[in-house]
């Protein structure tokens, strides 16, 4: 299994997207919720970066200094760079993110110390789904203030309450999907006036020319 799967450089000039599952839990309904939201995106690439497969020391000033940074924090930091926008999906755990991605964040933003910042100012969207009616509204409110600290310009915020109320036979119902198109809309205009929510081309190569399994 793999996070990131990236295509030979004919998409160079294409505009690409990573969609983010905060989650590391294995049949994360967050994950599914990206998997829809991205499912019909087109006129750019989407990648996909898995909390599953990313296990780090809990961050510490100690851990840093006896230990040093994590082996393949570097990786990690470098493939979130080259990215044009994020969509970030992340379950609420007790009205807060994740505690592995909030892990995650701490590392990166003490190997970003005096660099621009992880993100680049560049666009995210968050969203979230739950069980109850919540839909981790309580938490995407939170990552509206945390995530600009990193770099993120948040540019749209999805919540989706009573997940399964509101998929029916695997559809969303169509006022949560209208819902979740405008959100994706208002993103994809500030990454590519080139991207729509349709129906998603193939890649141009099956054959992918790098893993980020191998980074973690």
């Amino acid at each position: 299994m793999m996070g990131v799967i990236l295509f030979p450089d004919m998409r160079c000039n294409v505009k690409k997207i990573l969609a983010i599952s905060a989650s590391s839990h294995e049949l994360s309904i967050n994950r599914s919720l990206l998997e829809v939201a991205t499912s019909d995106i087109k006129g750019v690439a989407v990648d996909s970066l898995d909390m599953r497969y990313i296990l780090l020391p809990l961050y510490n000033e100690d851990n840093q200094r006896v230990l040093g940074f994590p082996e393949r924090l570097s990786g990690i930091k470098s493939t979130i760079r080259e990215y044009d926008g994020y969509i970030i999906a992340t379950p609420e755990h007790n009205g807060l993110m994740p505690a592995a991605f909030k892990n995650l964040l701490d590392w990166l933003a003490r190997a970003c110390k005096n660099e621009v910042a992880l993100f680049g100012n560049k666009p995210v969207l968050i969203m979230s789904t739950s069980r109850d009616k919540s839909g981790g509204a309580t938490n995407l409110n939170i990552m509206e203030k945390v995530l600009p600290l990193h770099g993120a310009k948040v540019v749209g915020s999805y919540s989706l309450g009573g997940y399964y109320d509101a998929f029916k036979d695997g559809k969303l119902n169509v006022s949560d999907q209208v819902a979740l198109d405008t959100e994706l809309s208002r993103f994809l205009r500030v990454v590519s006036p080139h991207a729509t929510s349709g129906v998603r081309p193939q890649p141009f190569s099956k054959k992918p020319v790098f893993e980020f399994k191998n980074l973690i």
